[in-house]
């Protein structure tokens, strides 16, 4: 057999991989990038990071949702993603969007870029699009990495405000043993033994306002990480990222109670 003989049986060999990998892609609500990227993340969730999730989530596949989770790892929305079974669309911070070297992951992955500090209109309005058309809209309302010994860091409004104003429940989800060694990319070389809880969904019409509703999605965490006790706290209006705390592409600042229409 000649070398152009396996040039051709390699290129029909890649031309039927790509086939189906497009006819898989085509089931889902994904492109074939983005399929691909979940499947390697299936991997990486089942046989390096062990997640264990529950069998489904609460939620309507066809109704809206906001999903809240504490935030111990760069990668936490991947366990998000792995319990979900379908799409999560995460409000991250504009500058990380625009990132060039993880910028294009977060385009694939569907990510709404918003601006950090103040009121970012435009990404509410899209998450609020998002939401009202029945996709689910996640949110780790500490809006950066709790390398600390609390149980949260103190929470900001801002997934309230979005299941306010699509009407939307909110489902907080306590993630467990998240890998994390200081850095963004450091979860892609540890191995880990990662467990989902799913608290109680909390409906916008049973509170006076958007504080109330994020503590009580806090308070929801806190208990479902073993710590009842715990009084979650809000963050302030000027709350930045300090110089001793992670920031990562995750985090976003949706702060405002009361953006304008």
């Amino acid at each position: 057999m000649n070398a152009l003989h396996v040039l051709g049986i390699v290129a029909l060999i890649g031309l039927a991989a790509f086939a189906a990998i497009w006819l898989l892609a085509r089931r889902t609500e994904y492109t074939m990038v983005q399929y691909l990227l979940d499947r390697l993340a299936f991997i990486l969730l089942r046989f390096v990071w062990k997640t264990k999730t529950p069998c489904g989530l609460p939620l309507s596949r066809t109704d809206g949702a906001v999903i809240v989770a504490n935030h111990r790892s760069s990668v936490d929305p991947f366990f998000i993603h792995r319990a979900a079974k379908r799409r999560v669309r995460w409000m991250v911070a504009r500058e990380y969007c625009e990132n060039k070297w993880f910028g294009w992951f977060l385009y694939e992955t569907g990510a709404i870029p918003t601006r950090r500090g103040g009121i970012d209109n435009a990404s509410v309005r899209e998450a609020v699009r998002l939401l009202q058309s029945g996709c689910w809209v996640g949110v780790l309302l500490e809006g950066r990495i709790n390398q600390t010994d609390e149980v949260l860091l103190p929470v900001r409004p801002g997934a309230a405000l979005l299941a306010r104003k699509a009407g939307v429940p909110i489902l907080p989800v306590y993630i467990e043993g998240a890998p994390f060694n200081g850095t963004v990319t450091s979860p892609f070389f540890m191995r880990a033994t990662v467990d989902i809880y799913l608290g109680e969904l909390i409906y916008p019409e049973a509170f006076d306002s958007d504080q109330a509703m994020i503590l009580a999605a806090a308070k929801e965490i806190a208990r479902l990480a073993g710590h009842p006790e715990f009084e979650p706290k809000l963050a302030g209006k000027q709350w930045k990222t300090g110089n001793s705390e992670v920031d990562t592409p995750t985090n976003s600042d949706t702060n405002s109670s009361h953006p304008e229409n």
